[in-house]
């Protein structure tokens, strides 16, 4: 039947034509495009390059900052110290003071949170980049056309010979590993370092330019925690009340030891009790003498937002002082 040929099928046995059969639909293939993840700068990728920090009399810290592997979520942070001949920072460093170690930054957060930028400023509310820096295990080495190595008594030292007279440190040996809360800000174009502060929520320790001929000189030092002998009684926690001996000096950055007028001590003395983190001492004390052990020595630079500020103390600390102490932990209970 010609009517049968044209057709997708028949009805069987020579009867009547039962009409085609319902053919299935296929429905055509949509190709799905593939699903891109928003990009998303690395959350720390503002930070890499190589920062100075203000020349102090002849001594100068540089940072240099570059990414931890290709997530973006991790720093490494290289440290050294330059020693220049005269104030000023100027020319080549004589000696250099390096650590064998580099810290590393991972990144947690970002927070709005109130913080204090400067010592002489008031607190602002600023979006941090929260990290943990992770401090290896580490030593100290000096190098430099300067530089003499000294061993006296079986503890090995250096001496930086200036032209009017050398300045000598003794090594401090190993520093134990730890970790840290901190966190990371870019202030006008430069590098705020900061850690956690009861009382500020966050408080500036470092401050870096990327232009080294206009890093300003006169902001007053960084917070610094610098062993001289590693301790290894008990551990000085927060609420445990600790037993000490210390000498306190105005920092003075025309001294090559930044040790100026010295207003008090009580070595020689009945050495001085407190609870670490009630308030009962200033805050560089509080946060500075966090992790040190019975035994040690260490010697604290305080910017004055950590001592006494802008009413200062007495006859003896002028408004916005900084200062330093050396502190030796003689008991932690």
């Amino acid at each position: 039947m010609a009517a049968c040929a044209a057709l997708t099928a028949c009805g069987g046995g020579g009867g009547a034509d039962s009409g085609p059969t319902q053919a299935s639909v296929t429905p055509p293939v949509t190709a799905t495009p593939p699903v891109t993840p928003p990009v998303t700068a690395p959350a720390l990728a503002s930070y890499p390059g190589t920062w100075y920090g203000p020349c102090l009399g002849r001594m100068q810290d540089v940072a240099t900052v570059s990414m931890a592997g290709g997530a973006g979520s991790a720093l490494l942070l290289k440290l050294v110290r330059n020693f220049h001949g005269a104030d000023g920072c100027g020319g080549a460093p004589i000696a250099t003071e390096s650590l064998s170690a580099d810290f590393t930054l991972t990144w947690d957060s970002t927070k709005t949170t109130a913080a204090l930028l400067t010592p002489s400023s008031a607190t602002a509310q600023v979006t941090l980049d929260l990290v943990t820096i992770a401090i290896p295990s580490y030593t100290r080495a000096r190098s430099g056309p300067a530089v003499t190595a000294t061993l006296e008594n079986g503890v090995r030292g250096w001496c930086i010979n200036y032209s009017d007279g050398p300045v000598c440190t003794v090594d401090a040996g190993p520093q134990a590993a730890a970790n840290a809360p901190a966190a990371l800000y870019l202030d006008k174009g430069e590098l705020v370092l900061l850690s956690p502060s009861g009382t500020t929520g966050y408080i500036a320790d470092a401050r870096y330019t990327k232009d080294r001929a206009a890093t300003p000189q006169g902001q007053g030092p960084a917070f610094q925690r610098l062993d001289t002998v590693q301790g290894t009684g008990t551990l000085a926690t927060s609420g445990r009340t600790l037993t000490v001996h210390y000498t306190g000096w105005l920092y003075d950055a025309g001294k090559a030891d930044f040790r100026g007028a010295q207003f008090d001590t009580s070595v020689g003395k009945t050495p001085f009790s407190f609870r670490l983190g009630a308030g009962q001492v200033i805050g560089g004390w509080d946060q500075g003498l966090l992790g040190m052990r019975a035994g040690g020595k260490r010697t604290l630079i305080i910017p004055a937002a950590l001592a006494y500020g802008r009413a200062g103390s007495g006859t003896s600390i002028p408004p916005d002082a900084p200062l330093i102490f050396d502190v030796e932990l003689i008991s932690v209970q």
